[in-house]
């Protein structure tokens, strides 16, 4: 997406635009996701840490200037930083205790557990339904933790091109998970 889209849709973020903000969202969250995971190299952990930085987007989003960063830049900050702070908090005394207790409470039940799996399974289903390429390139983005530009770099073509293959790939997953 286009730096002065992604400015449009902080702008109206701003404004409380929940509309705006998940296409912003649904613009940005792959980059930030791959950001947080290569940080935190934990996929679980990297999803709180997108969570955590798309809320601070969302109160902050009137402080964001396009003379100071670029949209994609400002957000990849914020993310960048909270999942650094929890790579610092794993390391903290007493650490692995809270740590403990946050997955004593938070463990699922095995109702919430048998669905997760079911999605799982169907996600995984609708992957080996794209082309051999796509799902390739959806495996090393998510599951891998590249970024775009990251492949782009790795398979030797221009990340307009790695960014278009992707949305094709997405909006084929999306298809398939909404039936």
């Amino acid at each position: 997406m286009a730096e002065a889209n992604l400015e449009d849709l902080l702008a109206r973020t701003a404004l409380g635009d929940r509309r705006a903000f998940q296409k912003l969202y649904d613009a940005s969250s792959a980059k930030l996701f791959a950001v947080c995971l290569r940080i935190l190299q934990d996929r679980a952990e990297a999803e709180d840490a997108v969570q955590d930085a798309y809320t601070k987007i969302w109160r902050y989003s009137e402080r964001y200037s396009a003379a100071r960063a670029r949209p994609m830049t400002w957000m990849i900050a914020i993310a960048r930083n909270l999942a650094i702070d929890r790579l610092r908090a794993r390391k903290a005394p007493g650490a692995a205790l809270e740590a403990a207790e946050r997955v004593a409470d938070g463990a699922m039940r095995p109702d919430e557990r048998a669905m997760a799996s079911g999605e799982a399974k169907r996600l995984l289903d609708c992957i080996r339904d794209l082309g051999e390429a796509q799902a390739r390139l959806v495996r090393i983005a998510y599951f891998g933790g590249l970024t775009y530009a990251a492949l782009a770099q790795r398979d030797g073509v221009a990340l307009g091109t790695v960014k278009s293959r992707m949305r094709r790939a997405l909006a084929s997953l999306r298809g398939c998970l909404s039936r």
